[in-house]
């Protein structure tokens, strides 16, 4: 089961989003895109890739507290922060995905009495949107997300929501490891090449050649490579399709 994926934008690109009401804004969260299933006593999950997963032992015990036999929640999961979810894609057997996400998001807080998931606050209006940028900006939060309130549900990088980070970050692959330094080398795909970018500092064993890793960045050079990098975490739910060296641009942080 794959997905709806978000489209990147950079704020010169945030303004029409902010004024038009079909775009609702959402916090981005910070964790690991995960779609669960539930079929009365059996919970499957599935991550940003369409690839089944296995589901938290604990998310498993709270979805099935939950008093409904069949559904279909898409979210991220954070250990620390619990389920944060946004869509409802069926429920007890109804297919919600054809419906607008205004529907689905209704039908969604069907579920918000349950402490398990955290429903996403959305904010509709363009001075809530303009207000909350400003304040999740301040709260150093990872960015924001605009959702189409009349989209249908569709698989894949649809082109209908979009996402603002305000800090820069970019996945790449880990090109080679220093046997000796606490040291690695990240690569980024340009075109049909793979490019070395930048190295990052992380204690020695941590990471090994061919696994994929979020990098934090504060600006990037003319030749698109990442200056003051820094390691954020392992990546397992994405490809070498992530890994896009379009994903670095030039320029300084978001600002206001």
């Amino acid at each position: 089961m794959l997905p709806e994926l978000l489209t990147p934008i950079n704020a010169e690109r945030a303004a029409p989003y902010v004024l038009d009401d079909r775009f609702w804004l959402q916090q981005k969260r910070d964790g690991v895109r995960l779609i669960v299933h539930r079929q009365g006593q059996q919970i499957e999950g599935w991550n940003k890739q369409g690839q089944r997963v296995a589901v938290e032992p604990t998310l498993v015990s709270a979805l099935l507290s939950i008093d409904i036999q069949s559904f279909t929640l898409d979210g991220e999961f954070e250990k620390r922060g619990g389920y944060h979810c946004w869509d409802l894609l069926n429920a007890d057997g109804s297919d919600l995905r054809a419906h607008p996400y205004s529907l689905r998001f209704q039908t969604l807080q069907a579920f918000a009495a349950y402490p398990v998931l955290k429903i996403l606050e959305s904010w509709t209006t363009s001075a809530e949107k303009e207000a909350m940028i400003f304040e999740l900006h301040r709260q150093h939060a990872e960015g924001v997300v605009f959702k189409n309130s009349e989209a249908a549900y569709r698989p894949g990088r649809a082109g209908q929501h979009f996402k603002l980070k305000f800090e820069k970050t970019a996945t790449a692959r880990v090109r080679d490891v220093d046997p000796v330094r606490d040291r690695v080398s990240v690569e980024m795909l340009d075109g049909d090449v793979w490019r070395e970018v930048c190295g990052l500092k992380v204690p020695n064993g941590t990471l090994h050649v061919g696994q994929y890793v979020e990098v934090k960045y504060l600006y990037s050079t003319p030749d698109q490579r990442p200056v003051q990098p820094r390691f954020l975490t392992l990546r397992a739910d994405v490809c070498q399709t992530d890994c896009l060296l379009s994903q670095v641009s030039c320029g300084g942080k978001w600002n206001r």
